[in-house]
C-alpha cells in the first residue's frame, strides 16, 4: 500500500505541468550500504558515503546541507544547466565547468574571500576550488562539475578532512 501510494503521489506531481520544474525531494540512510541518498526526483539521486544529517536547503540555489559525526559539513546541489544565467546552449562541458566555477567564485570574491583553483580538470568535467579567508576563519572547498545535462555543486567545509580527503569523498559522487 506504501508503494501504491508513493506512486500514486509521483504519477500526480508529474502530470501537473507549470512553469518551472516540481521536484520530489527527500533523503534517507541505509545502515547495511552506509550510505545517505539524496532523492531529487525527477533530476536522480546523490548517494553520500557514510551516514549525513540533512540540516537545511536553501530554495534559491537548490543545495542541500548536510552534517556527519565530525561536524564536517557539506552542501550538494544538481540542477539543470539551463537554469543558470550564464548557459549558453553552445557551450561545450569544459566551457560550462569553467563558466561555473567563474560565477561562484566572483561571488566568494566579493565577500572578500581568496579564491583558489585546487584541480582544474575541466577537460574531465569538474574543477576543484577553494575559497579562504584566515581572518575569519572560513575555508570551503568546492567540486563543480557537468554530467550530462546537469550542473553539480558540491561543497565543504571540515576541520578534520584534508583537502584531498575531501576531493576523494566528492570525487565518485558525480
Amino acid at each position: 500500500m506504501k508503494y501504491i501510494t508513493l506512486l500514486f503521489l509521483v504519477l500526480s506531481i508529474s502530470s501537473c505541468k507549470t512553469a518551472g520544474t516540481s521536484m520530489l525531494i527527500g533523503d534517507s540512510y541505509d545502515e547495511k550500504k552506509d550510505e545517505t541518498t539524496l532523492m531529487l526526483l525527477p533530476y536522480g539521486n546523490i548517494t553520500l558515503p557514510k551516514k549525513w544529517i540533512k540540516t537545511d536547503y536553501l530554495a534559491s540555489s537548490r543545495q542541500h546541507f548536510f552534517i556527519n559525526n565530525d561536524s564536517t559539513t557539506i552542501s550538494v546541489a544538481k540542477n539543470l544547466r539551463e537554469k543558470y544565467s550564464f548557459y549558453n546552449p553552445n557551450q561545450s562541458d569544459k566551457e560550462f565547468v569553467t563558466e561555473f566555477v567563474k560565477w561562484d567564485s566572483d561571488y566568494w570574491k566579493e565577500q572578500g574571500l581568496n579564491v583558489m583553483i585546487i584541480d582544474d580538470q575541466a577537460n574531465q568535467d569538474y574543477i576543484l576550488w577553494q575559497a579562504k579567508n584566515k581572518e575569519r576563519n572560513i575555508n570551503t572547498i568546492f567540486l563543480f562539475g557537468v554530467k550530462n545535462k546537469f550542473a553539480y555543486n558540491f561543497s565543504a567545509t571540515s576541520r578534520t578532512w584534508s583537502e584531498t580527503e575531501i576531493k576523494d569523498f566528492f570525487n565518485p559522487i558525480i
